[in-house]
């Protein structure tokens, strides 16, 4: 897949059941003002003497403030936006996947031994281990909430079967109460708009 050209600034759009960023242009002086006040979850990006961006995250919601003069071309302001969001993202999912996974386990009466949320390798989503514990990618909360409980009841399903054999996917199937060759939440999230956020956030550089 081509690597995205998109950039983390005010065109970039990532409204989610448990994550959306929301972008505010003020003047400076308003910016600068706002900045110099210490509130938890305020995070400000300042490039020499200037302010020129500062977050505030609350209840889901990631606040973008900048003024017209904020360069979001720059290689350093892209990086830390990146880092921020990469820390939200784990931050959100650290919430949300538990919980997510404890409540299909109690609905389908099948349980494991716990729950970790950390980045996994590009394209893993999860994994589930001999012992029924199950790891998760943080940045599942960026999708579309079908694909997030595809995913958990596919690793859920390996608290069964350790394998993708038939026996697995007819599992699976009672589990989503569809055909589960047909409902695969890893093709649907390589087709999603936020596909390419995902790529763009887990770059290194």
């Amino acid at each position: 897949m081509k690597e995205p050209t998109f950039k983390i600034n005010p065109r970039f759009r990532l409204t989610t059941k448990h994550l959306s960023v929301e972008w505010h242009c003020v003047d400076r002086f308003t910016l600068e003002c706002e900045a110099a006040i210490m509130m938890p979850d305020r995070f400000v990006y300042q490039d020499k003497t200037d302010t020129a961006l500062m977050t505030l995250y609350h209840n889901g919601v990631l606040d973008m403030i900048y003024h017209d003069a904020t360069d979001f071309e720059t290689r350093k302001i892209q990086k830390w936006l990146r880092e921020l969001m990469r820390d939200i993202i784990l931050r959100v999912a650290n919430e949300v996947l538990p919980a997510r996974v404890k409540y299909w386990e109690n609905m389908k009466n099948l349980h494991g031994t716990g729950v970790t949320v950390k980045r996994l390798r590009k394209n893993v989503l999860g994994y589930c281990t001999f012992h029924n514990h199950i790891a998760l990618q943080p940045f599942l909360v960026i999708f579309k909430q079908e694909w997030m409980d595809g995913v958990i009841l596919h690793e859920m399903a390996h608290y069964k079967y350790k394998h993708h054999r038939k026996s697995f996917w007819d599992f699976l199937s009672r589990l989503i109460g569809e055909d589960s060759k047909m409902a695969k939440a890893k093709d649907d999230i390589a087709l999603s708009p936020y596909y390419n956020y995902y790529l763009y956030l887990t770059k290194n550089k």
